[in-house]
């Protein structure tokens, strides 16, 4: 049986050397096309295979040896215009904690570039990650009202956190807003309510591909409660203040489900009427709700940035993906149960147990 054909044979007959060949065949970008195509082409013409338990061990030296100075680095793409910055919202800034946390644990380190600068633009910022070797690129959470990204991710390793972010085509890292809203009512049924309602504005639900109240529905019908309440979802945040209280009253839930965040829509609840977020502030909460574990996003979208970047793997999916994190439940104080009365968010402000932002909006 004739003997399979070693690399350095790969090197004769293409008469490159032994090293561009290795290179070549596991498609790193910095051979040329032209010189990776026909190297590939001699490697087929004479049989050889690459053995995969050599290759991996090779993956794994190459890790430790070729990411130094400037490939370490990952970016931290912000987008949020400056009379509104990303770190205004406590969600996003806990999600760059987890993944400053992780890239440092990898060896990589993650630092923030700001698309919104002043003087900033796309290419302009492109032209910065290129000159400093930064191949991969973590896109923060959009602003509330947008959903494209117009940059160049082209031979870059992205990934994005969020569900906002429809253009360019990223793998997304972001909490599973469908279980997140069962869990809620399954709490609420735990807890004795039968009467369970949801406020969601339809522009987060839109943005959300309408997964919370899926899930808010299904759990409804799961759990058999006595009376369906109508969701109410105004189409903005901005008028919850002239319609929630109409709704409260006409309807009478025990129980409400909100996503808003803002001390003075959820002031608007009765103290009679249980409180449930399908965003706590934080893990340990004194409003109950769901905690949507912003630093386990952050470290999971910067692993799939590493993994490509180990792979060498830079070419834009052609095919959504998204990775789901499971919401956890934080019993708080503002669901104690039907018929007894919570403390007011006032109270809980005063007390400094627990935390709200002017304008949090869900990702």
């Amino acid at each position: 049986m004739k003997p399979a054909p070693t690399m350095q044979e790969v090197a004769r007959a293409s008469g490159f050397s032994r090293a561009a060949v290795s290179m070549a065949l596991r498609g790193d970008r910095t051979i040329p096309e032209s010189t990776r195509l026909h190297i590939q082409a001699v490697a087929r013409k004479l049989g050889y295979r690459t053995n995969p338990m050599v290759a991996s061990l090779m993956s794994l030296h190459r890790q430790r040896k070729s990411f130094t100075g400037a490939q370490t680095r990952i970016a931290w793409l912000a987008s949020h215009p400056q009379s509104n910055p990303w770190r205004r919202y406590a969600s996003f800034v806990s999600m760059f904690h987890g993944a400053r946390s992780h890239a440092a644990e990898k060896d990589f380190a993650l630092e923030e570039f700001d698309l919104r600068a002043p003087g900033m633009t796309a290419v302009r910022m492109r032209e910065i990650l290129d000159t400093r070797n930064i191949t991969g690129v973590l896109i923060g959470p959009l602003p509330h009202e947008e959903t494209r990204l117009d940059f160049d991710i082209s031979n870059m390793a992205v990934a994005g956190l969020g569900m906002s972010i429809t253009f360019p085509m990223v793998t997304r890292v972001a909490n599973d807003h469908f279980q997140s809203a069962s869990l809620a009512v399954a709490q609420c049924a735990r807890l004795g309510y039968r009467r369970v309602g949801i406020v969601v504005c339809e522009e987060d639900s839109r943005r959300l591909e309408h997964r919370w109240l899926g899930g808010y529905r299904q759990a409804i019908e799961q759990y058999h409660f006595d009376q369906r309440i109508p969701p109410l979802m105004p189409m903005r945040d901005t008028e919850l203040p002239s319609v929630l209280p109409g709704w409260l009253k006409t309807w009478k839930p025990d129980v409400v489900i909100l996503n808003n965040n803002e001390f003075d829509i959820q002031k608007l609840i009765p103290v009679s009427t249980g409180m449930i977020l399908l965003g706590v502030d934080r893990a340990g909460s004194a409003l109950s709700g769901i905690w949507q574990n912003y630093e386990l996003l952050g470290r999971m979208a910067v692993e799939s940035i590493i993994n490509r970047l180990y792979t060498n793997n830079f070419d834009q999916i052609q095919q959504a993906q998204l990775h789901l994190v499971s919401g956890s439940w934080e019993p708080g104080l503002t669901a104690p149960g039907p018929g007894r009365r919570r403390p007011s968010v006032a109270t809980l402000r005063a007390k400094g147990l627990a935390t709200w932002q002017v304008t949090e909006r869900r990702q």
